[in-house]
């Protein structure tokens, strides 16, 4: 978790994370901003940024599936 806050955390405003337990494998969600800007651009960035968290936590750790979701309108979709 530290690795991935620490990550993220160099490029965007953290303001939040979470480890879970889903069917016995761990799963680390964290809440970034992005700086406004376009909306694509936007999306770039967090694909880039999540790419990067997802780097430093394979230094410590096997990854899975990275899911990258935006909140629109009070709902979270995939970027």
């Amino acid at each position: 978790m530290a690795s991935a806050v620490e990550a993220l955390g160099t490029r965007h405003h953290v303001e939040a994370n979470q480890l879970d337990i889903v069917r016995g494998v761990p799963q680390i969600s964290l809440r970034f901003l992005v700086e406004a800007r376009d909306f694509s651009g936007e999306n770039s960035e967090a694909q880039l940024s999540a790419s990067m968290m997802r780097d430093a936590v394979e230094r410590v750790a096997v990854t899975g599936r990275l899911s990258v979701l935006r909140r629109i309108r009070g709902k979270w979709a995939p970027v």
